[in-house]
């Protein structure tokens, strides 16, 4: 298949295609090898989902065994690093496709079952070290196979039976990094750590966009989470970094932002109330600041204090200013480079 991506464009195509192979009953596996630029996620979802208008529901005859990424050991700093779009590198003819090389790798490193680390004949030992130790904080449970050529034995990604939908969506080291009951320091590997920074106070808008561009720290590899900013009480708000690249989205609103007849009438809300109503502030209710970083050579102490700086502090929280929000320059639902 060409003239698209497999996650967007193509994956009708990629449907009709699977179901026809399979129909022909002359092959046990499928190898499928996507562009560079797909997201994993939509390719596994492809799998599950059923097209009732052409009549295909793949799960019948085949399941997705493997999810496999290949990353260049030699580039992937220089491509971390960089705030570079797919349109930048006209890696893309989707109009209006802004998704960042940073973001994309990341979501393909974090999904991943096995991670081949290929041209490693090409770095130093120490490199190595750290790429493989970033790539274990990005991704604890996946293999990572070191290689060059991308010379592998089909044993490793065949017939693993290694993929399961709902843990590859827990993987991600950062979500496993917020599902701890308590952070324990562990032993850092060249360098690299994560710890977990909550707050039930909001960040001043203003003093938390100037942190942002101008003193968020280089070292930081990955950091993601939910947070809210003061002039915007009702907006849950992700955040997503991945190297030079942070992007903010809305994620809805927070529940007590609600009336509590609205909110108990929310499907959501009432099967997780009791776990919601556990972590309730009586001020600012469910709303909260809990962003994952991880990086290297991190001052965590600095940075805490950093961002503890840019909280509303009691007294214009007092004012009660925030309870009705207030414009702000905070730009939300799209990427942007750092610094």
């Amino acid at each position: 298949m060409s003239n698209g991506c497999i996650c967007c464009t193509l994956r009708e195509d990629l449907m009709v295609e699977v179901e026809r192979l399979a129909k022909e009953n002359r092959f046990d596996y499928l190898l499928i090898e996507s562009t560079g630029i797909s997201e994993p996620i939509p390719v596994a979802q492809t799998f599950s989902f059923v097209d009732e208008e052409n009549g295909i529901d793949l799960s019948r005859f085949s399941f997705v065994d493997t999810m496999v990424t290949v990353v260049d050991a030699f580039n992937f700093f220089k491509d971390f690093g960089s705030p570079e779009t797919l349109m930048d590198r006209e890696l893309t003819d989707i109009e209006d496709d802004y998704r960042t090389i940073v973001n994309l790798l990341t979501d393909q490193i974090e999904f991943a079952n096995v991670i081949v680390l290929n041209k490693t004949d090409l770095v130093s030992k120490e490199q190595l070290g750290i790429l493989k130790a970033a790539i274990n904080k990005l991704n604890p449970s996946a293999r990572i196979l070191e290689t060059s050529y991308s010379k592998v034995e089909p044993k490793e990604i065949l017939n693993t039976r290694l993929f399961d939908f709902a843990e590859a969506e827990q993987s991600a080291g950062w979500m496993e990094e917020l599902n701890k009951e308590d952070h324990t320091p562990e032993t850092e590997e060249y360098g690299i750590s994560s710890f977990v920074y909550r707050s039930k106070k909001p960040f001043e808008a203003d003093r938390f966009w100037d942190y942002v561009q101008h003193k968020f720290p280089v070292n930081i590899i990955r950091s993601k989470g939910l947070f809210w900013i003061a002039s915007r009480p009702e907006q849950a708000l992700i955040w997503s970094q991945a190297g030079g690249s942070l992007k903010a989205d809305s994620a809805g609103v927070w529940w007590s932002s609600m009336p509590f007849e609205s909110r108990t009438q929310q499907l959501a809300f009432i099967e997780n109330q009791k776990t919601i109503e556990s972590d309730w502030n009586t001020e600012f209710g469910d709303r909260k600041n809990e962003i994952v970083f991880i990086g290297q050579d991190m001052d965590e102490k600095l940075m805490r204090s950093l961002l503890d700086n840019c909280l509303s502090t009691d007294k214009e929280i007092n004012t009660g200013k925030w309870k009705k929000g207030y414009q702000d320059e905070w730009p939300v639902q799209r990427a942007y480079a750092l610094g």
